[in-house]
């Protein structure tokens, strides 16, 4: 018996719905498998968030709603920078950008975001859609890539520096200790020459410090006891009265690595450096050495006050430095030779309660 025609147009819009909703629950399937995705009101309060975002922020669903997204924000960004977001999409506009996070465990990530407004019949915003592609490799590949060039160019900077600074500067020095041996020991000029050597030999240390970061030699592998090379930079460290007071204890355990144990030395010097100034000469650096089937890693953990998450974005950048002297290279050599030697060097901060620096090393 045929429908009659009421019957019939009902029938094609059940069908037309249920075609909408399959196509709605495929685009969503989608979605919420390549992408993160949330949903705010007005405020900013979050009101929906996908598996996606539970799993790369390593929240619960549970807590998150009703929060704003400041719960995963990582300081790196400015206020202006989240103001001028909030402006865009208050008139209605899409916005788009590059947002650095911080997961619940504290790593940080990035993504790529679009943020979307829905609009009402007066054409406000009633909520938000966040869709967001997590990019943090493409971000380590840029960073990498602009490391690459910056050490080009440092490599030719330091040739320049060799041999118009560093060969100048042992002339310099040279002729000081005649005219300073021609001196009596207590005479005051004595005092302003010493000075003066002093002072070259600070800048020259920190030219040699930037030949040695720019144009590092290849290793030159052999077996190494690690335990041999640790005793080895700790008497090195020792050799300076001015960490006499600093508690070195060292894990008496590890394994024999291939490796270039002058160049592993020089890191692990610049390491326990750092931590001796980090405790101001008077406190205590535990070096650790743990491995497994694959990796031997070696801990140098100070009781000095760490440092907040600013600085752990910038501490291997060659030239920064947070003391009042140094050339902020120690830290930036220690982690190339590291990669140098297929190894990974990683800082931690306890959060005002010292910090960890990280080397890890492959056993073959």
């Amino acid at each position: 018996m045929p429908l009659n025609p009421r019957a019939a147009a009902g029938a094609r819009d059940r069908s037309h719905r249920d075609e909408s909703l399959k196509e709605l629950q495929d685009t969503k399937f989608a979605l919420d498998r390549s992408a993160i995705v949330a949903t705010t009101d007005v405020e900013g309060k979050i009101t929906y968030v996908n598996e996606k975002f539970c799993q790369i922020s390593g929240y619960a669903e549970a807590d998150l709603l009703g929060q704003d997204h400041r719960i995963i924000n990582s300081d790196y960004h400015s206020k202006e920078f989240f103001r001028q977001l909030w402006i865009t999409i208050a008139r209605g506009e899409v916005w788009n950008g590059e947002v650095r996070n911080r997961a619940k465990n504290g790593k940080i990530y990035w993504v790529d975001t679009t943020i979307v407004p829905f609009l009402d019949d007066h054409g406000k915003p009633y909520q938000y859609m966040a869709i967001r592609f997590e990019i943090t490799e493409r971000k380590r590949a840029e960073a990498r890539l602009r490391e690459q060039e910056t050490l080009a160019r440092l490599g030719e900077m330091a040739a320049v520096v060799a041999h118009e600074v560093k060969n100048p500067l042992a002339g310099i020095r040279g002729a000081l200790q005649v005219i300073g041996g021609r001196m009596e020991a207590g005479a005051q000029e004595r005092a302003v020459i010493d000075d003066i050597q002093t002072r070259i030999d600070a800048l020259n240390e920190m030219v040699q410090d930037l030949l040695v970061f720019a144009r590092p030699t290849p290793p030159k592998m052999a077996p190494s006891a690690v335990t041999t090379l640790l005793a080895g930079t700790v008497a090195l460290l020792r050799r300076d009265p001015a960490w006499a007071d600093v508690e070195v204890v060292v894990s008496d355990e590890g394994p024999t690595l291939r490796m270039d144990a002058a160049q592993i030395q020089v890191a692990l010097f610049n390491l326990l450096l750092n931590a001796a100034q980090a405790v101001n000469g008077k406190g205590r650096v535990d070096v650790t050495v743990e491995t497994t089937d694959a990796w031997c890693e070696i801990a140098v953990r100070d009781t000095g006050p760490g440092f907040d998450d600013g600085v752990s974005d910038k501490l291997f950048e060659p030239f920064f430095t947070t003391k009042h002297r140094g050339s902020g290279l120690g830290l930036a050599t220690a982690k190339r030779v590291v990669e140098m030697h297929h190894g990974t060097l990683t800082a931690e901060s306890g959060g005002g309660s010292g910090a960890v620096m990280l080397i890890r090393l492959p056993r073959s």
